[in-house]
């Protein structure tokens, strides 16, 4: 089934006020709840303005943003704030992932739209679906599984995360690039948020669970099970 425009479009911007929704009010923090709000603005700002789309600098303006991003969400998951979300049930860090299950109908449907490359979505080179398929069946069980279990379940997620974001940047127009056709749909509102929103709360989640296994008491077996 072929997404028209203006769904695609209602369809990402709506998942990713959702996922900062959710996010926000499980890191339990006013000041983080504005800054994420800032931070979206700001990227539809600069999406908005025309600003992102222009290629000529080296790194593009749009990979230089989705790198801040990225920083910005790395530090916030080594700090103390990621806590509050590594608190939350196992069953719910590992079910949250399952909102990449729509982010990949999203990406087909930008692909079948002709705005995505193909290389991005489950017809190409992006395996990010068995992430999120696998987290919906997992999440129910999520707490009687072992920390061995939980964490290659993690690394997984996160392997595959990590590999369809090197796709992203090899497509994107600069003198590195061996992937066509050109990565430049997400320079535009609402697709900029997919690397600044979506991508960077699946790499929190991702985190904060690894956070959580770490500082689990280990049971005298050695596998003990996650609440």
């Amino acid at each position: 089934m072929t997404m028209t425009l203006p769904v695609l479009a209602w369809g990402f911007a709506l998942l990713s006020a959702a996922v900062a929704v959710i996010v926000a009010s499980a890191l339990r923090s006013r000041i983080l709840t504005l800054l994420i709000l800032a931070w979206m603005a700001f990227a539809a700002g600069l999406a908005l303005s025309g600003w992102l789309a222009d290629i000529s600098h080296l790194p593009p303006r749009m990979l230089r943003l989705a790198f801040a991003g990225f920083v910005l969400t790395l530090a916030l998951g080594l700090s103390r704030y990621v806590l509050a979300l590594a608190a939350q049930p196992v069953g719910w860090l590992v079910g949250a992932q399952a909102f990449r299950i729509l982010v990949e109908v999203l990406l087909h449907g930008a692909y079948t739209a002709g705005l995505a490359p193909v290389h991005l979505t489950w017809s190409g080179r992006n395996f990010d679906i068995v992430t999120g398929v696998t987290a919906l069946a997992l999440a129910p069980c999520a707490g009687r599984l072992s920390r061995r279990a939980l964490a290659a379940w993690n690394a997984m997620g996160l392997a595959f995360l990590i590999w369809v974001v090197g796709v992203a940047v090899l497509s994107f127009p600069t003198p590195f690039q061996r992937l066509t056709p050109d990565n430049l749909w997400i320079v535009q509102f609402p697709y900029v948020w997919l690397p600044t929103v979506l991508v960077p709360a699946a790499i929190l989640g991702h985190i904060a669970l690894f956070r959580k296994l770490g500082t689990r008491p280990m049971s005298e077996t050695g596998e003990s099970t996650v609440r």
